[in-house]
């Protein structure tokens, strides 16, 4: 039997409580997150680094929040640990080691969280799943033929297992709406200028991108978005107004009577399974039974070719750009040999784009923002499924090997011109993927919060979630809606057969 075997059954709080009363140690706490990691990380492949020297020699900071000495996973992606490599999922960082804690870090430690190890992530964080040439795949506990999302899937994976009840996320398409979805996790995105961007950066992918955790409970969630959003870091190019109390405290507020749409129709195109209308449809009841006002509309955002073609310019803009700065970065100069093919034509796409399109990229994307505050006006909240799909099988949505063979062979000898004139198939292979997410990305356009909430578990017992979004700055009613669902319809003692194996 494991060390602490009620350790699963707590969330974060109440270990942390446990901590506070001196009914267990912080060496407790680390001791059984490490037994979890080495029973459940062999078969779903989460945890990519181990702390454990770090983790015992980090200083206690009694009382700095109620999450003070937990043991949390900090996906290996931005979020730098001073004297820690940050790999960034790829073989161009692999011997990159952070000089100095990235500002989110930094507030993490002074809240008295304690890093256990770094999780997997898709190379520079890019993709609905988890499978790199750096760590190989990273599994869904649930059936480990399938994958756990992406890109924050190693943290979910981790969460999911038990490992520990809370590992950081981020989310620039969907990176932690999709793995919450697909492990049967709460995954909240925050609003643009909710998470610290700094030192070395002001903003992430354009705005796109905001970081946070994933959890079991919901109140581990507000509680991990008070930390995150102490204060303004100064030189980030957005700052979201503080709350008028912290996020924890509003969890006591009743949530109240809410406007709430819904619509069927993905916002980047493809089509919806079966088991996402189920789901959809149960969500849908549980609000109306909760007595929330529930009706179909269709928010007027761009077209799904629109939509997809942002999301790529913004990606591959992005690409290219850290290609250009990698010496500075990581000091390695970006070579195909060190980048995966898929990634490496992704960013010669991005040399192929003109200013012009780069603008108008960034110009839509905050013309989704003003679209969705109109439509605010009339709904609290908007209900939308997170994928198109269940969770896909394990390279299911990557190209396979033979083409990323072919692509690296011919990367590395028809020359410069043809690599440009390859990238051109870009724009394919993008649109298929974008389809099976159809409905993230629009709220990484438009700034605003938006949460996957596991309501929902198919034939196959297949976590399915639901997303519900709300206006710019509104976590906290996002949060409140959380937990009259996790309320109603508890879903924290529901575990995956690895688990229970």
């Amino acid at each position: 039997m494991a060390f602490f075997p009620e350790y699963e059954n707590h969330d974060g709080i109440a270990l942390a409580a446990l901590l506070a009363k001196g009914e267990i140690s912080t060496a407790d706490l680390l001791r059984a997150a490490q037994e979890r990691m080495d029973l459940h990380n062999p078969a779903v492949n989460a945890v990519l680094l181990r702390l454990d020297e770090q983790a015992a020699r980090q200083p206690q900071r009694a009382a700095a929040s109620p999450l003070a000495g937990l043991p949390i996973l900090i996906k290996d992606l931005q979020a730098d640990i001073q004297g820690c490599p940050t790999r960034s999922g790829s073989h161009l960082f692999q011997h990159h080691v952070a000089t100095e804690d990235s500002e989110l870090i930094r507030r993490y430690r002074q809240a008295g969280l304690i890093f256990a190890g770094k999780t997997t992530t898709p190379e520079f964080g890019l993709y609905p799943y988890t499978e790199s040439r750096l760590s190989g795949a990273t599994r869904n506990p649930w059936d480990t033929s399938r994958t756990c999302g992406g890109s924050s899937g190693g943290s979910a994976a981790a969460v999911a297992t038990g490992m520990v009840p809370i590992a950081h996320g981020g989310d620039g398409g969907g990176s932690i709406r999709i793995p919450a979805s697909n492990c049967g996790l709460f995954g909240l995105k925050p609003s643009r200028g909710r998470s610290p961007c700094g030192p070395h950066t002001s903003e992430l992918w354009q705005g796109y991108a905001s970081e946070h955790a994933l959890t079991r409970s919901v109140r581990d969630s507000a509680a991990m978005l008070d930390i995150l959003c102490k204060g303004f870091d100064t030189g980030d190019a957005y700052h979201c107004p503080a709350p008028e109390a912290s996020f924890l405290a509003s969890l006591q507020q009743p949530v109240g009577q809410l406007r709430i749409a819904f619509t069927r129709q993905p916002f980047l195109g493809g089509k919806l399974h079966a088991d996402g209308e189920a789901a959809l449809s149960h969500s849908l009841r549980l609000l109306r039974d909760l007595g929330h006002e529930v009706e179909e509309a269709h928010p007027p955002l761009g077209s799904a070719d629109e939509m997809c073609h942002a999301m790529l310019v913004m990606i591959c803009g992005e690409l290219a750009c850290l290609m250009r700065n990698s010496q500075r970065l990581c000091g390695r100069k970006a070579d195909f040999r060190l980048v995966e093919a898929d990634s490496w034509t992704l960013a010669r796409y991005g040399e192929l784009l003109s200013a012009g399109e780069f603008a108008w990229m960034r110009d839509f994307a905050l013309r989704q923002g003003r679209i969705m505050q109109a439509f605010h006006q009339r709904y609290d909240v908007l209900v939308t499924p997170v994928l198109n799909q269940p969770p896909a099988a394990i390279g299911a949505l990557a190209t396979s090997r033979f083409e990323q063979s072919l692509s690296t062979l011919l990367l590395g000898h028809l020359g410069w011109d043809w690599t440009l004139k390859l990238s051109r198939l870009v724009p394919e292979h993008s649109r298929k993927l974008m389809e099976y997410i159809g409905w993230t990305i629009p709220f990484n356009m438009s700034g605003q919060p938006a949460m996957s909430v596991p309501l929902f578990w198919n034939d196959a017992n297949l976590p399915i979630g639901t997303q519900m979004v709300a206006g710019y700055g509104k976590e906290a009613l996002l949060l409140q809606l959380a937990a009259q669902l996790e309320q109603a319809q508890p879903w924290f003692q529901r575990r995956p057969p690895l688990h229970q194996g």
